[in-house]
């Protein structure tokens, strides 16, 4: 599934260039690359995926759990990294590498958002910037099969007004093993 979350990377970056160089002087340019990066990621994921779906709303995602019986526990967090971020100073999505530790483009500006990758369920996250914690901006929740259950979920923190910092996330998985699972980003 990593592997899976990496392509999508690989191909929103590779569309993105197509696309050309978007402007985020103010909030609506930023939503709107959030919408292209969910549109491009549902294609990238169907390729491998042909039943992915996101789960759009709390709305739609309550009217599903009314739906569905569960069979068996959740299935425990087994992914989670600090993904890619969007600035003001760079108006275009930076995807990191798996091993990448700090950001290559300059970020900062008025508006910054990071986005975080994760599979499985987790009941605790954390994301701080410079030891701060951040609150979710926008999330995007994960179905690859098509089962109308949520996989995994892209989540964006707001870290609007930094300009630079160590970005940390961590998530407890919600049942057996119970394991933590964390990751760092040093942003320019």
């Amino acid at each position: 599934m990593k592997r899976t979350l990496t392509l999508v990377a690989g191909a929103v970056l590779s569309l993105s260039l197509f696309v050309g160089q978007a402007s985020a002087s103010s909030n609506d340019s930023i939503d709107f690359q959030i919408e292209s990066f969910k549109e491009q990621a549902l294609q990238s994921l169907q390729s491998e995926y042909p039943n992915a779906q996101f789960i759009e709303s709390d709305e739609e995602q309550e009217k599903l759990t009314k739906s569905i019986t569960p069979f068996a526990a959740a299935a425990p967090l087994t992914y989670l990294e600090a993904y890619a971020t969007i600035s003001t100073n760079y108006p275009e999505y930076e995807y990191f590498s798996e091993n990448q530790l700090a950001s290559i483009e300059d970020h900062g500006g008025d508006e910054m958002y990071i986005v975080t990758a994760e599979l499985g369920y987790g009941s605790t996250r954390f994301a701080r910037m410079e030891g701060d914690r951040l609150s979710i901006y926008d999330r995007q929740d994960i179905d690859l099969d098509g089962d109308n259950i949520v996989d995994g979920s892209y989540l964006w923190w707001d870290a609007s007004g930094y300009e630079e910092g160590e970005f940390t996330y961590q998530n407890t998985s919600s049942n057996a093993p119970w394991n933590t699972m964390s990751d760092r980003m040093n942003i320019r």
